[in-house]
Formats: C-alpha cells, structure tokens, sequence
C-alpha cells in the first residue's frame, strides 16, 4: 500500500528550519543497548530511543480519528499492538507517545497484521502481561517510517533496538519477582502498594519494566552499573532498593 503521509505532513518543517541542538543537558544518559554507527553528535537517537522505551501508551491517529492506544516493544524493538480494523486499513497513520505536544513523540508507522499463532502468540501473550486483556482483537506490528522526538527528526532505525537480554529475560523476571519486599523498595512509589500488584514484566539492558496495579512504569538501572546477567539483574535491583 502507497502511504499519503497526509498527516504526518502536519508535524514536519522545512529542512532549514528543523532544530539542532548542542547543550549536554538535553541528555542525562546514553543508552547501553548497542546499536549500529549512527551519527547521532547531540545525542537526540539516544534520547528518543530511551523515551520510546518509557512511554507504553498513547494515541494512534488515523483517517481524523483519534484512540488511546498501548504498546509493547517486542524482543526484536518493533512496537506491537491490538488495533481496530480501521488502521488496518488506513495508509496514513501516526503514533503518539503520550501525546501530540510539540516535547512530545509522534511516529509515522505501518501497521502489519499478524495471527495469534504460532512464535507470533508470544508477542500477544506480552501484551496481556503488560497491560491486562486487550481491547482489540486484531494485532499488529507497527513498523516506524519516521520519528519526531521533541521538535527533532530521528532516524527511525535509531530506536529500533532489539534487547539484548531478550534470553535471559523471562529468568530475570522471576528471579526479581521472587522478593516482593526487596522489589517494592526498589520502585520509587510503590511502597504502599499492595505486593501483588507489583510486577516485573520486562528487562533489557537499559532498564525494567515494571505493572502496577494502574498502570507501567520505567526504571532505570543505577547509572554505573551494567546487567547482563540474572545475577547483575538481582545485584542491580539491591542497589536500587538501597
């Protein structure tokens, strides 16, 4: 399908007048995942890449509708969803992370049907652990075109990362979730939250996901300390936990 980009137009500026940006501050760190060679010298696909890792829900925009939508990234980094029939098929459709504000995240993107069978069931069984049943029943991978981040173009391979703890990933999870006290006092807020409602969903290297009862929430590793392992997983949530 020849995609219009109709509404992404809606985002875009002339090339003279895109943004650029040298102050260290928009930065606090780089990411750990790996990626290939991208020139990237005011760190903006490192920014981009950790706030889509961070903002789980949002908006899809199509055809002049507007509907709340949520994500999960897949072990491969591509950005998967139950969806309505409509964007199925519409050939102009947007992703807002969270929202359409100009500080905000707006990607262009392909949606790709896929069946609840086979390898591609473990990409809906991810969903649900995130975020509970879903609302749709028709599932896709949301395939990026193109990226705005806060005002800049990003490259859209730049935040398509596959994690590389993908393998040890369901072990690190168990094993965090093994200790409900140490975990609660890992997660700023969550101390008085009931311990069953407290959940690690997903790790990578930059970080873990985190259900709650209401909603999923992003925390990253201590600044010095790199996971590769269950056991630095543990060692890195006793950390946080003080």
């Amino acid at each position: 399908m020849q995609r219009s980009h109709g509404f992404w137009n809606r985002w875009r500026k002339p090339a003279d007048d895109i943004e650029t940006t040298s102050d260290p501050q928009r930065i606090h760190r780089k990411p750990r995942t790996v990626r290939a060679m991208i020139d990237d010298p005011d760190g903006i696909a490192d920014e981009a890449y950790l706030w889509l890792r961070s903002h789980l829900e949002g908006y899809l925009c199509f055809d002049g509708e507007r509907r709340p939508v949520k994500i999960v990234i897949a072990p491969d980094g591509r950005i998967v969803a139950p969806v309505m029939v409509a964007v199925l098929a519409s050939g102009d459709v947007v992703l807002e992370l969270p929202d359409g504000e100009p500080d905000s995240m707006q990607l262009s993107v392909t949606p790709e049907r896929f069946v609840e069978r086979g390898e591609d069931a473990a990409l809906c069984d991810r969903w649900r652990i995130y975020h509970g049943d879903a609302p749709d029943v028709n599932w896709a991978r949301l395939t990026i075109d193109a990226c705005r981040h806060a005002g800049f173009y990003v490259d859209a391979e730049a935040v398509v990362l596959p994690n590389a703890l993908a393998a040890i990933e369901p072990a690190a999870c168990k094993a965090i979730n093994a200790d409900q006290a140490l975990l609660l006092r890992a997660i700023p807020g969550s101390t008085r939250t009931a311990v069953k409602d407290v959940r690690v969903v997903g790790v990578d290297p930059d970080g873990l996901d985190v259900r709650r009862a209401f909603d999923v929430v992003r925390e990253l590793w201590p600044k010095d300390v790199e996971v590769t392992s269950v056991e630095s997983a543990l060692a890195a949530v006793r950390t946080m936990a003080g």
